[in-house]
């Protein structure tokens, strides 16, 4: 379908024209086909307060409406097999309708980021890792599937983080430059080196949905000031310390710098690290995608070392180890349970 015009639209008195568009931009944006002029058209069509507020209904709308199927999927798997099913048929079918919802709930997920990161100046894909230089012998790494837009000028010296993972590096005799995620603020210090690694994710719950973000913010050498939302008190990071944002992140904890960022390596480190988690990861190196069909195995742990470049490998040897199940739909699609 085609996204809608922003010049040939309703006017803003038009109620039911507006929420139409809103829901053309949805159904676009989690179509997977949306473009970098998709998200500047979608941004200018929501500088209006009307649109703005239209748009997020309308995401509010599509999670309810994912939400409702995963529990109609639920519902008709219930009772009995068909006569002629088999258990195995009938566990794929379970699994099928689990993967539907997983499927919306992740195009969802993504809405809110889609914009932003589609139109950001630095972008990586799927198992991508790229190295940035930037004026002032700034240099930034991003992980797979990262956005970045940078803004280094007289008026302003930041980096704006949309989605994914980057590894910053600052040196001494500069002016302080800002990392922003979020609401979040990292900031370096000013003539001082700095090595940092900030990573987002959607925020869980209906904030997510409308694009705010959790983060980890750490600090590998020198000493940044984090300042976690407008009004919160900072806080200051050392080498080798981190905090998170949100609200069931750690607080500031000691972490290990070598396994901080080892995808610079080639490598994914974990540590007690739950499932969910070393899933988020792997689905950013591993085409297609991994979903985990139970919050009992979301939570197991694992502990390894794994090489970015083998994701299947890795998954093999996380299934064994948990003593995990899988389904798979082609060849792209694999549920956990």
């Amino acid at each position: 379908m085609n996204a809608p015009n922003h010049q040939d639209g309703p006017t803003n008195s038009d109620d039911g024209g507006v929420r139409q568009q809103a829901h053309a931009w949805v159904v676009r944006l989690t179509s997977g086909t949306a473009t970098q002029d998709d998200a500047r058209a979608l941004a200018l069509w929501r500088s209006t307060p009307e649109h703005d507020a239209a748009f997020r209904a309308a995401a509010g709308l599509w999670k309810r409406t994912g939400e409702a199927l995963a529990g109609t999927c639920g519902l008709a798997v219930a009772p009995e097999a068909p006569r002629g099913m088999t258990r195995r048929r009938m566990l794929g079918r379970v699994a099928a309708g689990g993967v539907a919802s997983a499927s919306i709930a992740a195009g969802v997920a993504t809405l809110s980021l889609r914009w932003p990161a589609l139109s950001a100046a630095y972008l990586t894909g799927t198992g991508e890792i790229r190295t940035v230089a930037l004026p002032g012998g700034i240099r930034i790494e991003l992980d797979a599937e990262t956005a970045l837009d940078a803004h280094l000028n007289d008026g302003r010296q930041d980096v704006i983080l949309h989605a994914g993972s980057v590894a910053v590096t600052v040196p001494a005799n500069r002016v302080a430059l800002t990392v922003v995620v979020g609401e979040a603020r990292l900031v370096t210090e000013t003539r001082e080196p700095a090595e940092v690694v900030v990573r987002c994710r959607p925020r869980g719950g209906l904030s997510g949905w409308v694009g705010a973000l959790d983060a980890d913010l750490a600090c590998l050498s020198g000493r940044v000031t984090v300042v976690p939302a407008p009004g919160v008190p900072p806080t200051r990071l050392m080498a080798g310390q981190e905090v998170g944002i949100g609200p069931d992140a750690r607080g500031l904890h000691a972490i290990d710098v070598g396994a901080t960022a080892a995808w610079r390596r080639g490598l994914l480190v974990f540590r007690d690290t739950p499932l969910s988690q070393v899933v988020d990861d792997l689905n950013r190196y591993r085409p297609g995608r991994i979903v985990v069909a139970s919050s009992a195995a979301a939570a197991r742990r694992v502990t390894g070392v794994f090489h970015l470049a083998r994701p299947e490998e890795a998954l093999g040897s996380i299934r064994t180890a948990l003593a995990l199940s899988e389904v798979r739909f082609g060849d792209r699609l694999v549920v956990l349970r």
